[in-house]
């Protein structure tokens, strides 16, 4: 706590560098210094290659003690992250949104001192805004909304992180520029919803990044929240921020009648004085308090708000688990079957991070039980003792009943026909974009098509253990033709021959057992040394000799 008891809440922190400016490639970015000193503009494959990230794996370390493994597998929940087409379509949008809020304040032109100067200021208190210059109308900003530990707040800052969060400028061509840019911030809405809260938290977060001393000179005084607010609204503009992403937005709806009402509005006026984009982020339960002015404010901006619902059970969800499955530090490495994948599903109920915490937990339960490798029975395992308090949410999920999903406001949505058509399109899209994700990642596709023979086999009725081997031996024979082939017929045919080999081999060895089952000898008695000569295809004489029991007659001559 702080003097005036107002906690400091989360901020999150990036990278500081100087200024390089680049040709942006584009005429309405060029000659303004903020835009020129971003990193280049991605497209989709690059900003695949960016985002991506795999732990530390060494095949080598299953030898390790298991003591060690554990730790080893504690690597996944800290660096292990499979873009999907949610996160491509995030980034790009961020892209354009930093990039045309800058296009209206540009620090090289008269406006930019205005918005600087008290004028801003005194419009803001005002709230007479009409009458404010801003270049750049449309700069807006997007709510992101979604169910919890579906990776909002982690993608997004993985998204911000791509850029450097203060930028030094202190010349640009011929022109001297003494300015920090803010090229982001990401804060938490205080967990009451206080808006003084918010603005002292902005202020020791800016003087963090920047070295100033609004928090001090602000927070010590006896200011009311509509002083605080303008001044935080100049503090943006001289800074130059970027973008300002407010997380656990629905915290407001803890707070006092008429405030969430009132943060919303300023919100609105950050985008309409100084074009300061703001990014909303928040679960379900924030749905009823963007419904208002900030609704309003977004509409015809065309970025559009992101709606992050869980996974469905689907090629995406396949892809997800095929990145993951590549991390196992258990003795052995369990294939990923269809029963593994379903499995998965159901106790996650394609939440990304509680799958990717019982894939860690399942793999801690087997290090512990000194198993060869993890089980379905693993994952349910620990689903149901580690994971307890997940469980009424998770149920309510799995019932599709929407009374019980009601009641859980963090998993809660509701459908309309233009999200079923959104979904529609998006899937299209989603398709596009995983093709292009596996092509960047250079995933092999032969391992693909194996792991889609072995699923196909599987939901025909044929044994996993068979199906994984049948599959394997398709890839392996039709490897340089297999778009000329029936892969699934060919799987079906080297399942069964694999299978009537099995048998064969089962039935000869009971064959075998029943004709020698009254002739069972000792490893050293003559009689069974002496049969082995019709295995190796030499005289019974010849078998003792190797065996020890035939001496040359010149060892007894002295």
């Amino acid at each position: 706590m702080n003097g005036n008891s107002f906690p400091l809440f989360t901020i999150s922190r990036g990278q500081a560098v100087e200024a390089k400016y680049i040709d942006p490639l584009l005429d309405d970015y060029r000659g303004n210094p903020l835009i020129e000193a971003l990193p280049p503009i991605m497209n989709e494959g690059e900003a695949v290659r960016q985002l991506a990230s795999k732990p530390n794996y060494q095949p080598s370390e299953r030898n390790l003690p298991v003591h060690l493994r554990m730790h080893c597998v504690q690597r996944i929940g800290r660096d292990f992250f499979q873009p999907l087409s949610r996160h491509v379509e995030l980034e790009q949008k961020l892209s354009r949104l930093i990039r045309d809020g800058y296009v209206g304040r540009n620090p090289l032109t008269p406006n930019y001192a205005f918005r600087s100067r008290r004028d801003a200021y005194d419009l803001i208190v005002s709230g007479k805004t009409e009458g404010f210059p801003v270049n750049n109308p449309t700069s807006s900003g997007f709510a992101l909304v979604g169910i919890s530990g579906i990776g909002k707040s982690s993608s997004i800052l993985r998204i911000l992180s791509l850029y450097p969060q203060v930028i030094v400028h202190s010349k640009y061509k011929e022109t001297d520029l003494n300015l920090y840019q803010i090229v982001w911030l990401k804060m938490d809405c205080p967990h009451d919803g206080s808006i003084r809260g918010l603005c002292l938290n902005f202020f020791h977060a800016v003087d963090s990044l920047v070295g100033t001393q609004y928090y001090r000179k602000h927070a010590s005084g006896r200011k009311t929240v509509d002083e605080l607010l303008p001044i935080m609204a100049q503090v943006a503009a001289v800074h130059c921020i970027g973008v300002l992403v407010i997380d656990e937005i629905q915290n407001l709806i803890e707070a006092k009648i008429g405030t969430a009402s009132k943060m919303l509005n300023f919100f609105v006026q950050l985008v309409n004085t100084i074009g300061l984009p703001v990014i909303l982020v928040g679960t379900h339960k924030a749905t009823p308090v963007l419904n208002g002015e900030f609704r309003n404010a977004r509409r015809g901006t065309g970025q559009g708000d992101d709606i992050w619902e869980r996974m469905k059970n689907d090629e995406e969800w396949h892809w997800l688990l095929q990145g993951l499955w590549k991390f196992q530090w258990t003795e052995e490495q369990a294939e990923l079957t269809p029963q593994f994948v379903d499995v998965m599903y159901q106790e996650s109920q394609g939440i990304t991070d509680i799958a990717i915490k019982l894939f860690m937990l399942a793999q801690w339960r087997a290090l512990d039980q000194q198993s060869p490798c993890i089980t379905p029975d693993h994952i349910v395992s620990v689903a149901r003792d580690r994971l307890q308090l997940l469980q009424p949410a998770l149920s309510a999920l799995r019932s599709g009943d929407r009374n019980k999903i009601a009641a859980f406001g963090d998993i809660y949505s509701s459908l309309n026909v233009d999200e079923i058509l959104s979904e529609l399109v998006t899937k299209h899209k989603q398709e596009e974009r995983l093709e292009l994700i596996r092509r960047e990642l250079k995933v092999d596709p032969s391992e693909e098509i194996r792991l889609d023979i072995q699923r196909w086999l599987e939901k025909a009725g044929i044994e996993s253990e068979l199906a994984i081997k049948a599959a394997k031996e398709v890839v392996l024979q039709y490897l340089d033709r297999l778009q000329e082939v029936d892969i699934y017929q060919e799987g079906l045919k080297a399942a069964i021959r694999l299978q009537k080999e099995d048998v064969q081999i089962k039935k000869t060895r009971r064959q075998n057992a029943h004709k020698n089952k009254h002739e069972i000898f000792e490893l050293d008695d003559l009689r069974f040394i002496v049969r082995q000569s019709k295995t190796l295809q030499i005289s019974a004489y010849e078998t003792l000799k190797k065996a020890g029991y035939i001496k040359d007659a010149s060892e007894f001559v002295s």
